[in-house]
């Protein structure tokens, strides 16, 4: 598998905004009953998901992940964290479920934490238990179990707890 991860651009917004829905969709099977977003099924059979929009301004770094030159997912990294010395916050992470489970998220955030050095903060929502679950396998491997993980409330969309790894890639060879 060849896997590219490339900045998407404005024109490519819609794209992200559309696999978002995929993305609200998997994360409803984990997080459905977690009280952060309404998570009921709309109506229009169609889950909105987040809106990605603000990552097309300084600070925020959208990209489209691919494999085989086949559209695989999405990151969406910001320089907004829990704490102020965070340099890097991995906002969203998708990978469309025909390529979950083969590598591909695993690389993906390998090559994406060497494209930038310094301080990284990974937010998960407690019930997402796959996601604590790959992240903490990532991170430990990455970076030699040379990581912290905490519990944080955070105050945005409301009030909530989430589970945070953080490490540095400052000096990392």
């Amino acid at each position: 598998m060849k896997i590219n991860i490339a900045p998407a651009t404005k024109n490519q917004m819609p794209v992200i905004q559309n696999m978002a829905r995929f993305y609200a969709y998997d994360l409803s099977k984990s997080c459905g009953f977690y009280q952060l977003y309404d998570w009921s099924f709309p109506e229009n059979g169609l889950y909105e998901g987040l809106d990605v929009s603000k990552y097309w301004q300084p600070n925020y770094y959208p990209f489209l992940i691919r494999v085989d030159d086949e559209l695989a997912g999405f990151a969406l990294i910001n320089k907004i964290g829990s704490d102020p010395d965070i340099d890097w916050n991995m906002g969203e992470f998708y990978i469309v479920g025909k390529f979950q489970g083969k590598g591909v998220g695993k690389q993906v955030a390998i090559d994406l934490f060497n494209l930038f050095p310094g301080k990284w903060e990974i937010a998960q929502m407690p019930p997402n238990i796959p996601a604590i679950n790959f992240w903490k396998k990532v991170v430990e491997e990455y970076s030699n179990s040379h990581f912290t993980e905490t519990k944080k409330i955070f105050q945005n969309p409301k009030s909530n707890e989430r589970i945070v790894l953080q490490f540095n890639n400052e000096n990392k060879s």
